[in-house]
Parts: structure tokens; sequence; C-alpha cells
């Protein structure tokens, strides 16, 4: 084996799932996939099925599974597009872009694109899409490697302007440590240019076996099949192990804590906004297509900006002080600076001034460097004071205070 593209595909054989999600969008009735399958011939799934030994009855299962992946991947690739569409401004950074057209269809709308990823995509589809588009400038691919800051910032030139990052099948492959050089190297970027990113990997992740139960409908041998192919994960295709870190393995609020702590904001977007008025992949099965919308109406975009940075270092500059309002029962208060003996009695007599009973508190401590003993007796007297003490809300809790609500175990309350 001395041929370079081969040499890759042994290297990084995840690129082989990016095949499959192209040819469902051809068959989906997207133009410009059909296009770009065309110019690129690969072969298709039908023919690589014919090539192996399955049994008859595997097929027909497997064909019955068809509409489940096919809708995964119709819905992705719009609903993105849609929200790429409904940003004008950004310059998109696709990462990773697979063989998907959406370069070809971002240049329609005049927008200026990047997409990155490995060498053995990138050699394949670069020379395809500046075929089609006859060389359209506004169209880039670059190869590199997203643990690999300085492959990532040097297509863009330092001139590219408020990014819109998309990334989509990817975090699923990477190793704890990867991840986190991703989150790392994206953050740069952004700090850099300006704009946000987009994921969607999760929440695909957390709903796919929904979609399945609504499409397949009670049947327990394809539903069966799904679970069998699902929990080998997409390595089953790409021979590595899958789902192995934070973001897939950790529940809600590790995983929210994990984002905070690589220094971004997150802010979720309803996915079923942005569906295509109709799903081709759902077509013969109507009443599937109504329960799929329902389920993308829980499912979300996350969407990252970059924090500013609040290290405790700069609260602990910042004078004591507490902003609080009393409306309708909610009593809510920000805490600036250090809370501690000296501090604290001040925030229990604001609290023991309102005009009337609290059924629920907020405390954001965002801006809050520390908090002693004192000021712990003192939001314990507010949780206690609750007739429902799932209505005491503590947000934006720095590592800092954090770590101090868990030695002392006042975690356990908030």
């Amino acid at each position: 084996m001395n041929n370079i593209q081969e040499l890759r595909e042994v290297v990084n054989p995840v690129f082989n799932t990016a095949k499959a999600c192209l040819e469902f969008d051809a068959n989906n009735g997207d133009p410009d996939s059909r296009l770009l399958l065309n110019t690129l011939g690969f072969e298709s799934m039908m023919e690589q099925n014919a090539k192996q030994t399955v049994p008859p009855e595997m097929l027909a299962v497997a064909r019955r599974l068809t509409p489940v992946f096919s809708s995964y991947v119709e819905s992705r690739f719009h609903s993105v597009n849609r929200l790429l569409s409904s940003r004008p401004d950004r310059t998109i950074i696709d990462l990773p872009c697979g063989y998907t057209a959406r370069g070809i269809k971002m240049s329609h709308m005049g927008r200026n694109y990047y997409g990155f990823d490995l060498p053995a995509v990138i050699d394949i589809i670069a020379p395809a899409v500046a075929k089609i588009s006859d060389g359209d400038e506004a169209i880039h691919y670059a190869a590199v490697d997203a643990t690999n800051y300085e492959t990532m910032e040097a297509p863009l030139g330092g001139t590219a302007a408020s990014l819109l990052i998309t990334t989509e099948g990817l975090l699923m492959y990477l190793t704890q440590p990867e991840l986190e050089e991703v989150f790392s190297n994206v953050r740069r970027l952004l700090q850099k240019h300006g704009g946000s990113w987009v994921l969607v990997d999760r929440t695909y992740y957390l709903n796919e076996q929904r979609i399945a139960d609504v499409i397949l409908h009670g049947d327990m041998q394809a539903m069966g099949m799904f679970k069998a192919v699902s929990a080998k994960g997409a390595g089953t295709m790409a021979d590595i192990k899958t789902y192995n870190n934070v973001f897939f393995q950790g529940n809600d609020t590790e995983v929210r804590a994990f984002i905070q702590k690589m220094g971004f904001e997150l802010r979720e977007v309803c996915m079923a906004d942005y569906l295509p008025d109709r799903l081709v992949s759902l077509a013969s099965l109507p009443q599937a297509e109504a329960g799929v919308r329902e389920v993308f109406q829980t499912m979300f975009f996350w969407e990252l900006t970059v924090r500013e940075e609040k290290t405790g270092k700069t609260n602990e500059n910042l004078p004591f002080a507490i902003e609080s309002s009393f409306e309708h029962g909610l009593f809510t208060v920000a805490i600036q600076g250090r809370m501690d003996t000296i501090t604290a009695p001040e925030l229990l007599q604001r609290f023991q001034e309102i005009p009337g009973k609290a059924t629920a508190i907020t405390v954001d401590v965002e801006r809050m460097s520390y908090v002693s003993s004192a000021g712990l007796r003192v939001l314990l007297m507010m949780y206690k004071s609750l007739e429902d003490k799932r209505r005491f809300k503590l947000l934006n809790v720095s590592e800092d205070v954090r770590e101090i609500l868990a030695v002392t175990g006042f975690d356990q309350f908030f």
C-alpha cells in the first residue's frame, strides 16, 4: 500500500461515514448533492452491500432502517443550512465539512465559505467543487487537524471576521484530551475573529432513539438492529471507539460545566424552527414525520460564544455590592466581591426587609469571588425559608466558589 490516499484512509477511517451522508442527501432530492455525488463518482451503498455476504433477511431489516438514518442526515443538513442562511453577515467555517454540498449552497447565496476537514477528504472534494462552481473564490477548502490551531488559523489569513463555525459529526470521535484541545482552539479562533460556534452532535446523540421509535413504530426487529448498531456507535464503520468523552458520557450539568470551564457561554436555539417544510426521507411515512417534528421541538442547536474573562483575581478586586429585587414572590439578588463575616449581614438584612414572603429565590454569584462560612449560613437561611426548596436557584457559580461549596458540603442544598 503506497498510495498516499490509501494511507490517509487507513489512518483516518472516519471519512467513510461522510460518503454515506452525501448519498443520503442526494437521494433525498437535493440537486447540489446529486451533482456533487455524480462528479465524485463514489460507489453507492447498494453496490457496496452487493459485495458483502449478508443474509437476505438481514438486508431486508436494514432497508427498514434506511428512513431512520436518512432522516438524521436530511434534518441535520438542511436545518444547519437554514441556520447559516439566517446569519448573512457571517463567514462560515464547516468543521468538518465532509463531502456535503454545503459549500456550493453557500456560494449560491454569495457567502464566504471555508470547508475544513482531513486531507483524505479535502483532496477529493476540493477539486470536485471547484469543477462544479467554476473556481468560485468564495469557496475555500483546507486540510486541517482540529487539534492543531495553526492549521485552522492559516487558511483564514487573518482577515476573516465574525465567524459562524458549525460542527456536526466530529465530537463523538474525540478522546477527552482531544475534545479539550478542539474547544481551546475554537475559542482562540473566536477570540481573534469574533462570532460563534454551533454544535448538534449531542442533541442527536440524546434523541436518536426517540426519532427511531417514531419512525419504526413498533417494528421490534428493526428496532433491535438499530439499538445494536447504535450501541457500537459510528465507530462500526470507522473501526474506532466513539462517544468516549464528557460531551456524551457526562450528564447535562457536567457538560454545561465543561463548556463554561473551556471559556464559553451557551445559548440554545430550537432546531424545529429550522427544519425544511418537508422531509423527503419520510415522504411515505406522514405520521412518522409529524412525530419526528414533535421530537425536534425538544432538540436544540447549542450556540457557543466566548465568555469574558472573569478570573477569581478580577472579581476579588471588585468592591462588595448587592443588587436585589422582589416581585410576585420572587427574590432576585446578584452578589459582587467577597461575601464574608463583614459583608454577609448586608445580604441577610436585604432578605429580611423584603415586603412579603418569598416563594422563590434566585442568587446570581457570577461576580462573587469568595464566600465564607458566614455567607454560606445566610444562603442556607434563605434556602430553608422556602416551602418548595426546588425554587432556590444559585446561578453562574465559578470554579472557586463551587469548590468551596463542595468542600463544606453546602453543594447538596443548591
